[in-house]
């Protein structure tokens, strides 16, 4: 049966873009571990102020949800919207934060830290539109920080269990961005000492006080040309490709994501109790031969442990402090409570 092309666009929304970009290339799925390295600028922005108003809005209850929803979801549509246009590729959501990869397979180092620098000022630019935001519960601010790194990364797509693999990459520019996030002060983006390497000649920028050659980005010297960004029109794939491309993506997806697509949008914007454990887990060496073949097997027994204990893998992330994982308990409903 052909997928219809707008379930595969949800799919994909869902799935770190480099996965859906190689699937709708070339759909395939995935049946075993991979792993390969290449260079690459990463930009990683958080969110100032999103947490309490988080906290602000659930008090209303339904109204509260549907309202931080809808935020949410302009937030987030905008600074899409903005990585796409400077051929960003996102590769992690975590909570509020974004993970950006500009890979250097088409363009050089020195262009990807470029982009990446005019992507973060773009989006920097659209944060005034949240600076003053009116909501039923009074007003809140939102204020964005921003770390840009670059160098060698180490791309995984690991797990398999019960057909569900994560896409994780980690390595030195990962954790660059996490030391430049924390440098920073809203408003600000700061580049670590490889990434202004390599943007020094097309940005002015300040040294950080206090640190060990971060930089604090300035104003754009030389622009980039503008080009168009790339779309990915799943309505252009073959019903077989169609078929295939969709299991793909479905590997990806968390299943609490996956049951509900086929209902109304709404059900996406739920409020629930739930319990979440948070692991940090050090010890791997993102920069060693056999670190993929190592994530390989302590995710497998992670995934396994999740599974028994009906439980929700929702995040493997990788920072300055190691892989972190986040898992949800009592986030799926089961079919006799959906009735």
């Amino acid at each position: 049966m052909m997928a219809p092309p707008n379930l595969l666009e949800q799919l994909s929304a869902y799935v770190p873009t480099p996965v859906a970009r190689a699937i709708f290339q070339q759909p395939y799925v995935v049946t075993e571990p991979t792993a390969h390295r290449f260079p690459a600028a990463v930009l990683f922005t958080d969110i100032s102020g999103f947490t309490p108003l988080s906290e602000l809005l659930s008090q209303a209850g339904p109204t509260g949800t549907e309202e931080l929803t809808h935020l949410i979801n302009q937030y987030f549509t905008g600074m899409i919207e903005i990585v796409q246009a400077y051929h960003g590729q996102v590769i992690k959501f975590s909570g509020d934060a974004l993970t950006v990869l500009f890979p250097t397979q088409e363009i050089s180092m020195p262009s990807a830290v470029r982009r990446a620098g005019e992507c973060a000022l773009a989006m920097q630019g659209k944060m005034a539109e949240f600076a003053n935001l009116k909501i039923s519960r009074g007003s809140a601010s939102l204020s964005m920080k921003a770390g840009i790194g670059a160098g060698s990364v180490l791309e995984c797509n690991i797990g398999g269990v019960a057909g569900h693999w994560e896409y994780v990459v980690g390595g030195d520019p990962l954790a660059q961005v996490a030391k430049a996030e924390h440098y920073a002060q809203p408003g600000q983006i700061i580049l670590s000492p490889s990434a202004w390497q390599e943007a020094q000649s097309f940005f002015s920028g300040l040294a950080v006080p206090g640190t060990p050659g971060f930089i604090r980005l300035g104003e754009i010297l030389t622009p980039l040309p503008a080009s168009p960004p790339e779309v990915l029109d799943w309505s252009q794939l073959e019903p077989v490709e169609a078929a295939i491309a969709e299991k793909g993506l479905r590997s990806y997806v968390p299943d609490t994501v996956k049951d509900r697509l086929g209902e109304q949008s709404d059900w996406l914007a739920e409020l629930r109790r739930i319990t979440v454990l948070f692991v940090g887990i050090g010890g791997f060496d993102y920069e060693t031969a056999h670190v993929a073949e190592q994530l390989q097997d302590f995710l497998q027994a992670i995934q396994e442990l999740v599974q028994r204990f009906e439980g929700s893998l929702n995040k493997v992330a990788v920072d300055d402090k190691g892989t972190v994982l986040l898992i949800l308990f009592g986030a799926r409903l089961s079919p006799t409570r959906m009735t």
